[in-house]
């Protein structure tokens, strides 16, 4: 049995077409096959919008908190302060309820 034979064997080729039209068939009709892949990557495009517009979004609060610091560095202070952050060598006493 040599090469020339085998690739003019119709049983071959035959089997190859069986072969490629069964795994076209599974991957166009299954659940997890393209129509599965198209789903996910429409997701993940949104996805991708949805933190584009977060990214920008944090841009501007970066921005803002910037300005914030620059104009009023005694306020930017205080409300640092009160989310509970201190300066680095800082020891902080709490006295009271801090659920406010």
């Amino acid at each position: 049995m040599n090469l020339a034979w085998l690739l003019k064997s119709s049983t071959i080729w035959m089997a190859l077409a069986l072969s490629g039209a069964a795994t076209a068939s599974v991957l166009w009709f299954t659940a997890e096959g393209l129509p599965s892949l198209h789903r996910r990557q429409a997701e993940l495009l949104n996805h991708k919008i949805n933190l584009f517009d977060l990214s920008k979004q944090n841009r501007k609060l970066f921005d803002e908190v910037q300005r914030l610091n620059i104009r009023d560095p005694e306020l930017m202070e205080a409300i640092v302060r009160r989310l509970g952050y201190d300066r680095p060598g800082e020891k902080v006493y709490v006295f009271g309820d801090q659920k406010k």
